[in-house]
């Protein structure tokens, strides 16, 4: 919920941060009114100049409709301005048949209130791709079409190593496993696994598998937000006396939860003993990401109005939190944001993933620039983004090179949490396109504003995931919307750039090669990636890695450091456009679901050794 406005409960108010305060007197841009009726916001003026009808020229065309997706997230809100309507839901790309062709999974909230005589509360929803930029609503055959309850989040792993790719939702007062049979079906073993937290009144939000003790097993990280329930929902009243949504401050923040895999389908709670107990917070955006290449996989958490967690992984299955001395706990200007969503990428080229944190409008998207030496530089105002994200309210996040330049972009789902925000804010409205940012080459990013496309179409973005649906080597974009349709955006730049895409297999590491480092080398320069399975803000993008490489047309050496330490290093070059994948212990094959890439004939050079 993530709300800053002026607040007041039917208890007494609670003490405002300092942060708060500033926001107060810096335009009042957190004031919200009161929503009379649900049916649908009214129609609001779009926060940029642009009042854009559809179609409009640019780099992304919303291909849904022609997609064969017909799906819109309701928040089920009824006037009541419960805390939970504003977080809802984040959205996968995922290939759960293993075809090559990545599917879409669409996370489903409905009521929060399911009362006798009431509909049934809507599901979340599996597509599959069946190629030629065509998807079949699969959720009844997958046996997915039962109430997963108030649905918040998604992440996406194989957490059997089966090969087959598993689902797990997030949500209030109850998550979901859902194990994937490789026929086409996904069993529900939560009960099993014993990561369900039924009954326990736990508000689940984002939720990242990793594979944080390197033992071959995905483990699995769950964030919830606060302590909340319907029944102890506070009232809260804006600046015009109207009743609104809270600010989080009034409400407990809590722990998350991290659960180790067994490796025979169960997992056990591990929060105390690794020490992630120790601080709480309100949870919102997380992600596994090895920061200092050490080869443990450490845990970034985005918090609302409370310091980011980042936790370095001591490798004895402890936690030690490190985000304040490293840089990334606080905004520029030394305060607490409302963290949200997170990107991860290195968008210098310089061999180091910095991160991106998604905040509330009146605040800008946070940009912190990592080094060697393990800490990170807030870049948030040079690089660019900062000024420009200040008047929108951003959940989902992702970097993608969406002109295959060999510079990380940017695309950010924007939209406000109050449906009346534009009475009190005229520079604030409720629905807001989304940014897209595009990497200049020397740290900084420029607004692509009148290149958004249908981008550009005000909405209230939550889930954002990024993926070439269909193998053209072009990054496409999906984003789950409140009250409003999903949108799926096909990627049209016209750039004659090259690319190439790597799906990792682990054989002693995870199935998956989540927290592989990889590194490849073409026309002189340098990219690097780690395989990561979740990050932007509850939701999970393709999990294959996907250089950009502009006019270059080979790849000279592609290097592979496992999670185990198992080095592999092929210095014969590799031809461009199109996809390959790696086995661990074995040579790079083409991708047969790209049609369009052959291996050099010439024989690999390999060297495999550990560290």
């Amino acid at each position: 919920m993530i709300s800053l406005q002026i607040a007041t409960t039917l208890n007494p108010r609670p003490k405002l941060s300092s942060f708060f305060v500033l926001i107060l007197l810096a335009a009042f841009l957190m004031a919200t009114g009161c929503k009379q009726s649900i049916p649908s916001p009214k129609p609001v003026t779009p926060v940029s100049s642009l009042t854009p009808t559809s179609p409009i020229p640019g780099i992304f065309r919303d291909v849904t409709s022609e997609a064969g997706i017909r799906f819109q997230l309701s928040n089920g809100a009824t006037g009541n301005f419960y805390y939970a309507e504003s977080t809802p839901g984040g959205c996968a790309f995922l290939d759960y048949n293993r075809d090559g062709l990545p599917d879409v999974f669409l996370v489903q909230a409905g009521s929060l209130v399911q009362s006798q005589g009431q509909p049934p509360r809507p599901h979340c929803a599996l597509y599959r791709n069946d190629g030629g930029g065509h998807f079949t609503d699969v959720t009844h055959e997958a046996r997915l079409d039962f109430d997963q309850g108030y649905a918040q989040g998604v992440a996406i792993g194989d957490f059997n190593n089966d090969g087959f790719s598993d689902i797990f939702i997030t949500g209030l007062n109850g998550c979901f496993l859902l194990q994937n049979d490789g026929a086409g079906h996904f069993l529900n073993v939560t009960a099993k696994a014993g990561v369900g937290e039924t009954g326990q009144n736990r508000y689940a939000t984002s939720a990242a598998f990793g594979d944080y003790d390197g033992d071959g097993f995905l483990d699995l990280v769950i964030l919830h937000y606060t302590k909340w329930t319907v029944a102890t929902d506070k009232v809260c009243f804006n600046a015009k006396n109207k009743k609104s949504y809270c600010s989080p401050e009034v409400y407990e923040p809590v722990i998350p939860t991290l659960y180790h895999n067994n490796g025979d389908g169960t997992f056990t709670d591990v929060t105390h003993s690794a020490g992630l107990d120790k601080i709480k917070g309100r949870g919102l955006g997380v992600t596994w990401i090895d920061y200092n290449q050490d080869g443990k996989e450490d845990l970034y958490i985005a918090n609302d109005l409370m310091p980011n967690n980042l936790y370095k992984n001591l490798g004895n299955g402890r936690f030690e939190e490190v985000g304040l001395v490293s840089g990334v706990a606080y905004g520029a200007d030394g305060k607490t944001l409302a963290g949200m969503g997170i990107a991860v990428g290195d968008y210098t080229n310089e061999g180091w993933e910095s991160l991106i944190v998604t905040n509330f409008s009146g605040q800008p998207n946070s940009v912190y620039k990592a080094t060697a030496s393990g800490l990170f530089e807030d870049n948030t105002y040079a690089s660019g983004i900062g000024s420009v994200s200040l008047p929108y309210l951003a959940f989902g996040v992702s970097f993608l090179d969406f002109d295959r330049d060999g510079w990380r972009d940017l695309v950010v789902g924007d939209g406000h949490i109050d449906p009346n925000v534009a009475e009190s804010s005229p520079n604030v409205t409720y629905e807001q396109p989304k940014l897209l940012f595009r990497n200049t080459g020397d740290g900084k990013f420029v607004s692509m504003k009148d290149e958004l496309g249908d981008m550009a179409h005000p909405r209230v973005t939550r889930g954002l995931a990024v993926g070439d649906y269909d193998n053209d080597g072009r990054l496409d974009v999906l984003a789950n919307n409140v009250n409003e349709s999903v949108e799926l955006f096909h990627n049209e730049s016209h750039d004659t750039n090259h690319w190439i895409e790597l799906k990792l297999e682990g054989v002693k590491t995870n199935r998956d090669g989540a927290g592989s480092l990889v590194w490849i080398t073409a026309g002189g320069k340098r990219y690097f990636a780690e395989c990561r399975l979740g990050s932007s803000y509850a939701s999970s993008s393709d999990s294959r890695l996907f250089f950009g490489l502009g006019t270059t047309t080979k790849v000279d050496s592609l290097e592979i450091r496992w999670l185990d330490g198992t080095r592999q290093k092929f210095t014969s070059p590799l031809n461009v456009d199109g996809g390959y994948r790696l086995r661990e212990g074995g040579q790079p094959q083409a991708d047969p679901s790209f049609h369009s890439v052959a291996i050099n004939k010439t024989d690999h050079k390999k060297m495999d050794h550990k560290n």
